[in-house]
């Protein structure tokens, strides 16, 4: 499977409002993501927790993420990377790294990282092991950088790709707000993401 690298894109795909929200995600400075922590509220080693798994990780073991999910209410987010895109290491440094020392978003969301050239396996929700390509295509992403939005059941509430770097922390915090809202409050029309591509 061939996957792009999606360049920015200086058209907008929304209308442009709350620029200061780049400004407040830019002055966060942030520290590399860490592997799974213990399954204990609060966790150690830095990473906080959600139920029994951890708030920011690789993503591992679908079955265990989507019952927090599901308890909790909340969306998952994924960020499709790769070691060889620039522009993903960008979005990643400026915007998804600091989210993880954030207390806002913390039992908000799961935020899972994917890098689509690792050899890393994962558990998926039919309890096989698949490699991250398989994830990729069968969600329907043909770029990096690729964040995806899914609710509890697995449904897609939205994505970004491909947008202007300058707002993407705007897109970013409008896209988490919606998700929230239509993981506690399922079934609004705006929360059907089908029209994007596939969910799990």
């Amino acid at each position: 499977m061939k996957i792009k690298i999606l360049k920015p894109n200086p058209r907008i795909r929304r209308p442009l409002l709350g620029l200061g929200l780049v400004l407040l995600f830019a002055q966060f400075s942030g520290l590399p993501a860490q592997a799974s922590a213990p399954e204990a509220e609060g966790g150690d080693g830095g990473v906080a927790m959600i139920g029994k798994v951890a708030f920011v990780d690789h993503l591992l073991n679908l079955p265990a993420d989507f019952a927090v999910m599901r308890e909790k209410h909340i969306p998952m987010m994924i960020f499709f990377h790769a070691s060889y895109c620039g522009y993903c290491n960008m979005v990643d440094d400026r915007f998804l790294i600091p989210m993880r020392l954030d207390p806002e978003f913390q039992n908000r969301l799961l935020i899972r990282r994917v890098k689509i050239d690792s050899d890393t396996k994962y558990i998926g929700l039919d309890g096989q092991t698949h490699d991250y390509p398989y994830l990729a295509n069968k969600l329907g992403v043909r770029g990096v950088p690729y964040i995806l939005f899914l609710a509890p059941d697995g449904s897609r509430i939205t994505s970004i790709q491909g947008t202007a770097y300058d707002y993407y922390g705007y897109y970013l915090s409008q896209d988490i707000n919606l998700a929230t809202d239509c993981a506690k409050t399922p079934g609004q029309s705006k929360c059907d993401g089908r029209k994007d591509g596939p969910g799990l």
